[in-house]
């Protein structure tokens, strides 16, 4: 992983060009002293992702899956791919080759169903309706086939969901559950899914009624590995008991898109801010203990790539996919987060971790107001510190930074998220 961090000055100022918008230190303001405390630990990171396309058969090309999987200087680095698994067996061998692809950079895949096939339902149909009892058993067989077709074809799935977005009416593809009907599954059948983590559903608002009767029941916990969920109106909170039975927990999507407004139209000032608010909900999760964090399309003209609408550019890396990549391409899976402390408040929200020798501190500054901070690290000598910048003119940005006394000194921009490396 040095690549990612040990490169020439040149060849990174020839990339991002904008060293000269990084702010240095005001020495006349003494600035918030930021000590990482590497010996506090909490969780460990689990990654950062992005769906495929979940219909149809034009997905991301191996270009843009490069860009958003890839480890090279321009790269995204996600490290988790959601896919999706259709009621019905014939389309799943097209996902084969773009699965295949994200895996090749080490990507972990994650799948999910939208309906079980509709002759397991109780409406024979893949909209709605439930999967009925007596059928709980082939629904084991579709996943387990999904998972052996993958597999056949060299796609090792890490993790299968159960339900997507159990617990909300909709008019496309969907099938209904209720907290009792999961738990039912997850005890009686969870076991016999073989060659794949189980994830629990992924409730819309992660609705801890479909989580806690898991947790709870001792038959049901051991046959499952994570609590997954989405962010939907709600659900960001810590979960304590998910992390007393050491369950891992994953927020498997969330998008923001001006809630489908016009996009082109749209000034890119109102395009950042909810930029910086989806950065939010991610230092939110990361303080929750949350182990993975897996935004909407990765190829959508809101998210990471553009795909030729709303006045983008068809496979081209997008604001929000710069934006994103302060956590997946920086922290990686394995990486821990670690404590923190500050010399006096400041309006700025912070998250900080460690792995494979580096310290990373991602700073979100969402005021109007330059800040001034000073990042040291507790029992740790700093020799070298860099940092990474986005914001509304900025697209990852690289400075080395000044230390002294030990700290690595930097001036905060408004608006702005910082990633800061320490070594």
């Amino acid at each position: 992983m040095k690549r990612i961090f040990y490169f020439g000055l040149a060849l990174i100022t020839s990339l991002f060009s904008c060293q000269e918008d990084i702010k240095q230190p005001d020495r006349s303001d003494p600035g918030v002293n930021i000590n990482l405390i590497p010996s506090t630990t909490f969780q460990t990171i689990s990654g950062f992702g992005g769906a495929n396309q979940m219909w149809g058969s034009t997905f991301p090309n191996n270009e843009e899956i490069d860009k958003a999987f890839g480890s090279g200087d321009e790269d995204l680095g996600l490290s988790i791919f959601r896919v999706r698994i259709a009621s019905n067996p014939n389309e799943w061998p097209l996902i084969i080759d773009v699965a295949k692809r994200a895996q090749g950079h080490g990507a972990k895949i994650l799948a999910s169903p939208w309906s079980p096939p509709p002759a397991l339902k109780s409406n024979n149909s893949d909209i709605s309706g439930h999967l009925l009892e007596e059928n709980y058993g082939a629904y084991v067989s579709h996943l387990n086939d999904f998972i052996s077709l993958m597999e056949s074809n060299g796609v090792d799935i890490y993790a299968i969901s159960i339900q997507n977005e159990p617990d909300i009416e909709v008019s496309y593809e969907s099938c209904d559950w209720t907290s009792s009907e999961i738990l039912n599954f997850i005890k009686n059948y969870g076991d016999k899914i073989v060659g794949a983590k189980v994830t629990s559903a992924e409730s819309f608002n992660f609705n801890h009624a479909y989580t806690d009767m898991l947790l709870n029941d001792e038959a049901a916990l051991n046959n499952f590995d994570i609590i997954a969920g989405h962010i939907y109106g709600g659900g960001q909170e810590a979960y304590p008991l998910a992390e007393s039975k050491e369950k891992e927990i994953w927020m498997t999507e969330y998008l923001m898109n001006l809630n489908v407004g016009d996009w082109q139209a749209a000034e890119d000032g109102t395009k950042w801010n909810e930029t910086m608010e989806m950065l939010g909900t991610m230092q939110t999760a990361m303080n929750n203990n949350w182990n993975a964090y897996i935004w909407w399309y990765l190829k959508r003209y809101y998210s990471f790539i553009g795909d030729g609408d709303e006045g983008t550019v068809n496979g081209e890396i997008l604001k929000r996919g710069y934006a994103y990549s302060h956590f997946s391409k920086f922290i990686k899976p394995g990486y821990q987060r670690i404590d923190l402390e500050t010399s006096s408040s400041i309006d700025a929200t912070i998250t900080a971790y460690q792995g494979e020798g580096h310290l990373v501190a991602i700073i979100l500054n969402d005021t109007n107001a330059t800040i001034k901070v000073n990042l040291s690290a507790a029992e740790r000598d700093i020799n070298k510190a860099y940092t990474f910048l986005t914001n509304i003119s900025v697209n990852r940005g690289y400075s080395e930074l000044e230390i002294t006394e030990g700290k690595a000194e930097l001036s905060i921009s408004p608006n702005s998220v910082y990633t800061v490396i320490l070594e």
